[in-house]
């Protein structure tokens, strides 16, 4: 497994189709729609993404399938009202396996460190009403 940091529209695509390709066979899993999800990276459509700056992230397997994806992003208007450097990650789906887990997550922080952050939360996508991740009680219906 390796770290490809997404540098062009077409992996950006990649990057925003995989949850679809995911969790396609996941009875649980209700898929936003695909242009609300395009939107959230489309800077005429979401105007967080004029203060905000991001990398995402694709975990590829030894035949550079995707198999995993994150962001790491921080809100220079927010980090001006707390006064702190606070990175932030998100978009994070990944397969159950600590090394990819940690992958992901260390590449997010590696990149939010070079811009100068200290701390780093998550997860959180670009729509700040959407925050957090599942990590136990995948059995019920959402």
């Amino acid at each position: 497994m390796h770290i490809h940091p997404v540098t062009n529209p077409q992996e950006q695509t990649r990057f925003i189709d995989f949850a679809y390709r995911h969790y396609h066979d996941d009875p649980l899993w209700v898929p936003p729609l695909r242009s609300e999800l395009r939107g959230q990276f489309d800077p005429v459509k979401n105007p967080f993404l004029e203060h905000c700056r991001y990398q995402l992230f694709l975990l590829l397997d030894q035949n550079n399938e995707i198999i995993g994806r994150s962001a790491a992003f921080y809100d220079t208007l927010a980090n001006e009202y707390w006064g702190e450097p606070v990175g932030l990650f998100g978009y994070f789906d990944c397969p159950d396996d600590l090394q990819a887990a940690g992958l992901l997550l260390d590449a997010a922080a590696g990149w939010l460190r070079e811009q100068g952050m200290h701390v780093m939360r998550g997860a959180w996508t670009f729509v700040s009403q959407e925050w957090g991740m599942v990590l136990e009680g995948f059995e019920p219906a959402p």
